[in-house]
């Protein structure tokens, strides 16, 4: 096999391709990060084209159990940390552990396929520059966050005012003095209705049914960090001794009834569906700077209709109506799709292409960065295995016999944004089994050392230091 390609391409150079690129290093695997912008970071360069961040963006996930594995944000962060700091943050990742390297900047991935059957088999790729380059596999980390979706609303056309999916809002200045309808109520709706009830002169949420909202602290402590059993083990005061489902109805209860907000009754079991975790709604709300309305009906021309007869003269529709992914560089017979999301085997494997591996591409009701990195050693270990043989076995198991359901017989709604949709407890059973049973060592969330072979001598004194500039591109 050694006229084969031993090195792997990873398409995008997101915190997904990133963490990518590191576990990949640690079994010294050779790796080329294609990214169509300018420099490493992702949506979190919000400069760049197509990204959906706003000025008013923050981490949706804590300081300190948000951040890579082994690689903590700096102390003197916010728990909630700003845009800007989060890209600081990803490129500072990138810089420290050389991820960036080998990579390719500024040009984007036009084509890829498989060439060869079996143990022959490889991939080329295409680049927008004209080149084709060959390698073992291909890694799909582009990110889900690109390709807006717009809802088919009667009479939208129609609309004099200004319309704009959630991707194309940039800050607060863009309501002053407006009427807002901001439709949906995902992680950057709720962030820019709240914008809307600061900064604007009325403004209105609709969403098609009721969700669970939290605020973002009980007693001091992030409730993201609480809901997955981040509990500080010298915790007093109130939280002292709770189980997590205890805590857990602490921090509904905290909220009481959203009906007294004017909002509907959840519909559903806190969890099957996108749980709402901004107290600014729930502030607008309570002091008359927000109000619920339910789905759209119609749109007219300065005013819309909603399902419940009410009608509200506004100017500006945001949309924050989610995404799907878009991979046209692969040919439809390699990549199928459910409910705009590719399908994938474990959030990792093409079920059907060997050599093919996704990071980044299953949702679930936690920290992203910490979940991409441990389902990336999936995709590191396959490869080790194919380039050396090791754990072969195991890993061909992995992929053809391992089937465990990571819903967990959790009762998501089957709803599109559910896609992919996984229960972490099922997950974290899924890396148990893996790695007992399998021999893929996958790190856990607090892992210090699980990289540091990874790490130059050099730059473990940099682990901390984030560049408040944004990095320069690599070439």
């Amino acid at each position: 096999m050694s006229h084969l390609p031993e090195n792997y391409c990873i398409v995008g150079g997101g915190p997904a391709g990133l963490v990518t690129a590191r576990a990949f290093k640690r079994y010294g695997i050779d790796t080329e990060i294609i990214e169509r912008h300018t420099r490493p970071g992702g949506i979190w360069n919000k400069d760049q084209p197509g990204s959906p961040l706003y000025s008013s963006c923050n981490f949706i996930s804590s300081r300190d159990f948000g951040g890579f594995i082994g690689y903590p944000m700096p102390a003197d962060y916010p728990m909630y940390p700003r845009w800007d700091q989060i890209r600081d943050y990803v490129q500072a990742f990138a810089r420290d552990f050389g991820l960036a390297d080998h990579a390719r900047f500024g040009v984007s991935v036009t084509r890829a396929w498989p060439v060869g059957t079996g143990r022959d088999r490889f991939w080329k790729v295409q680049t927008s520059d004209g080149e084709i380059r060959s390698y073992r596999g291909v890694v799909v980390a582009s990110g889900g966050q690109w390709v807006p979706v717009l809802p088919d609303i009667p009479g939208l056309s129609s609309f004099t005012g200004t319309i704009m999916h959630s991707s194309a809002y940039e800050g607060p200045h863009q309501f002053a003095g407006r009427d807002v309808l901001v439709v949906g109520a995902g992680n950057s709706g709720v962030d820019i209705v709240a914008d809307a009830a600061f900064h604007g002169r009325t403004a209105y949420l609709s969403t098609r049914r009721g969700y669970w909202y939290l605020p973002k602290y009980l007693f001091g402590l992030p409730v993201p960090d609480l809901m997955a059993g981040n509990i500080p083990p010298q915790t007093s005061g109130p939280l002292a001794g709770k189980t997590p489902e205890q805590i857990e109805q602490m921090i509904v209860d905290s909220v009481g009834d959203l009906t007294t907000y004017g909002l509907p009754h959840p519909d559903h079991q806190l969890g099957t569906t996108h749980t709402i975790v901004n107290g600014q709604v729930i502030h607008c709300l309570a002091h008359g700077m927000l109000s619920h309305r339910p789905d759209v009906a119609e749109v007219r021309e300065r005013s819309v209709v909603f399902c419940d007869g009410r009608e509200e003269t506004v100017d500006t529709i945001v949309l924050a109506t989610g995404y799907r992914v878009s991979l046209p560089w692969l040919a439809d017979e390699l990549v199928s799709y459910s409910h705009g999301h590719p399908d994938t085997h474990l959030g990792t494997f093409s079920p059907t292409q060997a050599g093919l591996y996704f990071a980044g591409a299953i949702h679930f009701g936690g920290s992203t960065f910490p979940t991409f990195d441990r389902m990336a050693q999936l995709a590191a270990a396959d490869a080790h295995a194919q380039l050396t043989g090791e754990n072969a076995e195991n890993m061909a198991a992995i992929r053809n016999d391992y089937r465990p359901d990571l819903t967990g017989g959790f009762p998501f709604l089957s709803v599109e944004r559910n896609a992919n949709q996984v229960h972490l407890p099922a997950l974290e059973q899924a890396f148990t089994t893996i790695s007992e049973k399998y021999q893929v060592p996958i790190p856990a969330v607090r892992d210090a050392d699980f990289y540091q072979a990874v790490q130059s001598p050099e730059s473990l004194g940099l682990r901390h230091s984030v560049d408040r500039e944004p990095a320069a591109a690599s070439r």
